[in-house]
């Protein structure tokens, strides 16, 4: 299907269509087509997976855990559902015991791929939803046996599902690249991905590409408009700053080695540690530096503070880059343009029902979204044939038999 996808988009190409003068890239969600199940279902319906794969190669085992499992049903049919939960947990855990070591087996080796891949993939599940149990807080939880690639996220409010993420040509409206997230997925680092696609697809050149809000993050700027690399002019909102009352991080000096920080008045100090995000570097000046500093006042946002804290971010360049592109006459003109991907977006949703997932896992949700690209592209290419046909047909006699010679090269 991604071959079908790229081959139509390569005849609107060769048709003088689609330009690599600017990508237009967003996304939106799909709802998986599941229900999501209470945590004791989840955790129990993992473990009768897990059995079902094991069953070709320790079946009396399998057959006692299901006792087993039968048994936890019944004894705690009036038990309040922590204590549901932990009988269910615990039997998983202790079928995971002994079954982490069936595939190290012979009976294992001797075993169809296909009932190999059923207990790899049941194994994974397993220690995945397990680990969820273990990080309550974490954000990339399993939501259901039957399709473990779903996540929730929000986009708007927070649902089940995945996201489908898009380019298209701002000049002819052609969707040139698709893709499908998670719902929690990286919405801004995959620009990179889509484009790097469509270049491998057809040998050409993108220069610029419109991003939303998720693409003004540091290393997703760097990534797209690393000269080595895509080397993209990217046009991205940037991030409102509240502007400081204070000597911002700008002001503070960094040595070429990157080890030692020197502030407004002078100090200097080697005292440093990568910040919780791993974005940057936070250096700290000692109290004795801070506590006499005649530039205090001007340094510390907080009378009472004793010392003062600076993040070098690293990527401070791209930030300022994006910042003041924004200003720039070449930027609201391509922020005018940027609507035209909402609306292919609401067509694909709205018209195609893409809002929906049809199918369960990454990859068939992904066969969907390409499937209705194509049928979204294969629309707009007659409409732009039909268009072209009809002001040669009324032009001169010499462009009807160019634009016959165009329809045949796209059929």
């Amino acid at each position: 299907m991604q071959q079908v996808f790229d081959t139509l988009v390569g005849q609107a190409r060769r048709l003088g269509l689609v330009k690599d003068r600017l990508r237009l890239k967003d996304a939106t969600h799909i709802i998986a087509n599941i229900a999501v199940p209470s945590t004791i279902r989840l955790v129990a319906e993992t473990r009768d997976q897990l059995l079902e794969a094991l069953r070709p190669f320790a079946e009396p085992r399998v057959a006692e855990e299901e006792q087993r499992a039968e048994a936890i049903r019944v004894g705690t049919e009036e038990a309040q559902d922590e204590e549901r939960l932990v009988q269910r947990v615990t039997q998983l855990r202790a079928v995971l015991a002994w079954a982490d070591d069936v595939p190290t087996s012979e009976m294992f080796r001797a075993a169809t791929a296909a009932h190999q891949e059923k207990l790899r993939r049941a194994l994974g599940l397993a220690h995945k939803v397990l680990a969820d149990r273990d990080a309550p807080k974490a954000g990339d939880k399993v939501l259901s046996v039957h399709d473990p690639d779903a996540r929730c996220g929000k986009h708007g409010d927070y649902y089940d599902g995945y996201l489908v993420d898009v380019t298209t040509d701002a000049d002819s409206a052609i969707i040139t690249a698709v893709n499908v997230l998670p719902a929690n997925g990286d919405e801004g680092g995959d620009a990179a991905h889509l484009i790097k696609h469509e270049e491998a697809a057809h040998g050409n050149d993108v220069a610029a590409v419109s991003i939303d809000g998720a693409g003004f993050r540091g290393p997703v700027l760097r990534e797209l408009t690393d000269p080595a690399g895509l080397n993209l002019e990217v046009f991205t909102p940037p991030t409102e700053r509240i502007p400081l009352t204070v000597f911002g991080p700008e002001e503070f000096q960094l040595s070429e080695d990157g080890k030692t920080l020197t502030c407004p008045a002078g100090q200097t100090t080697t005292q440093h540690e990568r910040n919780g995000h791993d974005t940057g570097v936070k250096f700290r000046f000692a109290k004795k530096q801070c506590g006499g500093c005649a530039l205090r006042a001007q340094c510390l946002s907080q009378p009472e503070a004793k010392s003062r804290t600076v993040i070098k971010n690293d990527y401070e360049a791209e930030y300022k880059a994006a910042q003041a592109k924004a200003h720039t006459p070449e930027y609201a003109q391509v922020r005018q343009e940027h609507p035209a991907i909402e609306r292919k977006l609401s067509e694909l949703v709205n018209r195609h029902d893409l809002r929906h997932a049809r199918y369960r896992g990454l990859a068939k949700v992904l066969w969907q979204a390409l499937l209705t690209g194509l049928v979204v592209n294969l629309k707009r290419l007659v409409r732009l044939l039909s268009d072209r046909r009809s002001q040669a047909l009324n032009g001169p006699a010499d462009s009807v038999g160019t634009v016959r010679a165009e329809l045949a090269l796209g059929g």
